[in-house]
């Protein structure tokens, strides 16, 4: 649940989340697990064999405590965004912070070339969280494509799902896909169950293709190359701190005849409304210590 309230938001990845309660490297193992010898398993071994060979008991609880988390709090993080910023992303912060040092630990020698490989990394992700959101119609093929990138970012500590569909012009439509199915739903509107549970059909077929390329690829990084990996994951976590400061102030910036509209950080003391700095000390503070309690209590 914690991976799929963090998936809903802009600038927090559920990456990140499964990394700091130490589920990421069997999630990725057991996607990557669904494949075309197990799949055959199920003629020659049965159901059972099948099961246990893809960790099925694994992903089932995982997925639907992701599932259930965005049909459930879609509303509620989109009404915290809106309405408590500045402690939310300052609890993100505090969170992040916190798992970048812990994640450092896991490398057996931090060596120059992994340092050179997180600052790219950590550059990139700059970079990405930079990129304006995109215009226009979204059509049933972009709700596809949408998917399969959207969700590859997901499983990326540091570089947000929910933000990458910002950039591609998809999250407000995906957000009232969400809210329209639970409408729609509760309300038995079949006029609206049918066209809208058709758009997120295809969104969700982008995502388990997403997931599934991408699952094999990151395993065998982590099989061959855990350290590198993991010094690109620290700097796409690194790189993205800035995207989670509680105090942003937007500005344009002009660039030939184009101008973008970005926003930076600054200090609360120079934020134009209530800075909440002592709400969002308090935030911060708590997302440091779940990390710790997290730590301590090892999944």
């Amino acid at each position: 649940m914690a991976m799929g309230t963090a998936d809903l938001m802009p600038g927090v990845s559920g990456g990140t989340i499964a990394l700091i309660v130490g589920v990421y490297k069997e999630l990725i193992q057991s996607i990557d697990s669904i494949n075309l010898k197990n799949l055959q398993s199920l003629k020659t071994e049965g159901i059972k064999a099948f099961w246990k060979n893809i960790n099925g008991d694994f992903l089932t609880v995982l997925f639907l405590g992701i599932i259930s988390a965005i049909l459930s709090l879609s509303f509620v993080i989109d009404w915290l965004i809106n309405e408590h910023s500045i402690p939310l992303w300052a609890f993100f912060l505090g969170l992040l912070l916190a798992s970048i040092s812990l994640l450092k630990k896991t490398l057996s020698q931090w060596r120059v070339f992994n340092t050179l490989l997180a600052v790219f990394s950590a550059a990139l992700s700059f970079v990405l969280t930079q990129l304006n959101p995109a215009d226009g119609e979204i059509g049933l093929f972009y709700l596809f494509i949408s998917g399969f990138f959207g969700i590859i970012a997901m499983i990326l500590p540091g570089i947000s799902g929910a933000y990458i569909l910002l950039i591609l012009g998809a999250y407000s439509t995906v957000i009232g896909l969400i809210k329209d199915a639970i409408t729609s739903l509760s309300n038995l509107q079949m006029e609206l169950i049918i066209p809208t549970f058709t758009k997120l059909s295809v969104f969700v077929l982008g995502i388990i293709l997403g997931l599934r390329i991408f699952a094999s690829i990151l395993k065998w990084l982590f099989d061959k190359e855990h350290d590198k990996t993991m010094a690109v994951l620290i700097g796409l976590m690194v790189g993205a701190l800035h995207k989670l400061w509680p105090w942003q102030q937007k500005f344009e910036w002009v660039l030939g005849e184009n101008t973008k509209t970005l926003s930076k950080p600054i200090s609360p003391f120079e934020y134009p409304e209530n800075p909440q700095l002592a709400l969002a000390i308090v935030f911060f503070i708590a997302g440091l210590f779940l990390v710790w309690i997290l730590e301590k209590k090892k999944i």
